[in-house]
């Protein structure tokens, strides 16, 4: 994938429509002098994104890529495919001093999956939203409400896509004013009743229930002592497996507790930097993707759901992100 054959794309997170058969990859561009592998420099490009529309049959482009801001971060669907929706996790537009506060804000960007890869040049919705924004999840149905992981406010916001209305909600005493965040919230989930999100902290090495209609947090930050990515939630929301890294683990957390009622240390070699959970369609198994050193190939592992024992292991390219699955029919 990409669009130039002889640079370095670096195609961060995926969507998926399969009714469509499409698949929707976002371009970062890795910074040009740190060119040390497909997502160096995460957060730090100056060059601006772009989403690409494959088809799933071979990958081919389905219509132009469409372009978006610097740093694409987290990208995903509303549930009608109506909406395809991006985040722009823009470390440098966060921090510079260059820029008025409000202009430190990186847009939420709205692309239409039919009008705009037909026609690359028409407009898309963009929305300011907050410093650094990167997990993102949408409302279920039409996807009207964006839920962001605002990472270096220490913030979680909720924004109406129709009337562009940002609420932002502090996670900690108050908004965060300065260069480096406290909490850091990277990672977002939402539970399968779309009545609670899970932030996932990589500075404050926590995670964090917060109720999707007051966005209030339901119980006390749940310390994991490590840095916390994308967890996925049990179908009946009774825990949540979360993936840590420094230290490499696997850990399930009661969702009513907050205690971790299970876990599974990684040695080397199996699971290095492990970055997301998905639980598979017949909830049997726990799909983990593994970063790997990014320098050489990470992998995908298959964990029991119960026992947490690894079932399979596939290497992947250099520097794996986002897993997307499509299980038939």
């Amino acid at each position: 994938v990409g669009r130039i054959p002889f640079d370095v794309d670096g195609p961060h997170h995926l969507a998926i429509d399969k009714p469509s058969r499409a698949l929707y990859v976002a371009l970062s561009y890795p910074v040009l002098a740190a060119s040390s592998g497909p997502h160096s420099g995460h957060g730090a490009s100056q060059r601006a994104g772009y989403v690409q529309k494959l088809s799933l049959t071979d990958f081919g482009e389905l219509g132009e890529a469409v372009r978006v801001d610097e740093n694409p971060g987290d990208i995903t669907l509303s549930d009608d495919a109506r909406r395809l929706v991006v985040t722009h996790f823009d470390l440098s537009r966060a921090t510079s001093k260059a820029l008025p506060p409000d202009e430190r804000q990186a847009n939420l960007i709205v692309i239409d999956p039919i009008k705009n890869f037909a026609n690359p040049s028409s407009d898309v919705t963009r929305i300011r939203v907050c410093r650094a924004p990167h997990g993102v999840v949408l409302s279920p149905g039409a996807g009207q409400i964006a839920y962001v992981a605002c990472y270096a406010d220490d913030a979680i916001a909720k924004v109406d896509l129709d009337t562009k209305q940002v609420t932002k909600v502090p996670l900690g005493a108050a908004i965060n004013e300065g260069d480096a965040p406290l909490i850091g919230p990277y990672a977002i989930a939402l539970s399968p009743t779309a009545s609670k999100l899970a932030l996932g902290s990589t500075d404050g090495k926590d995670l964090r229930l917060v109720d999707a209609t007051t966005l209030t947090q339901v119980q006390s930050p749940i310390p994991l002592g490590a840095a916390v990515y994308f967890p996925a939630w049990a179908p009946d929301e009774s825990k949540l497996y979360v993936p840590t890294q420094q230290p490499d683990s696997l850990r399930v957390v009661s969702a009513t507790s907050g205690q971790v009622v299970a876990q599974r240390a990684f040695a080397p070699g199996e699971c290095e930097k492990p970055h997301e959970v998905r639980v598979s369609k017949d909830g049997k198994r726990l799909f983990v993707v593994c970063e790997g050193d990014h320098v050489g190939l990470g992998a995908v592992v298959a964990l029991d759901i119960t026992t947490l024992e690894i079932a399979a292991r596939q290497a992947t390219g250099v520097y794996p992100d986002r897993l997307v699955t499509l299980e038939g029919p």
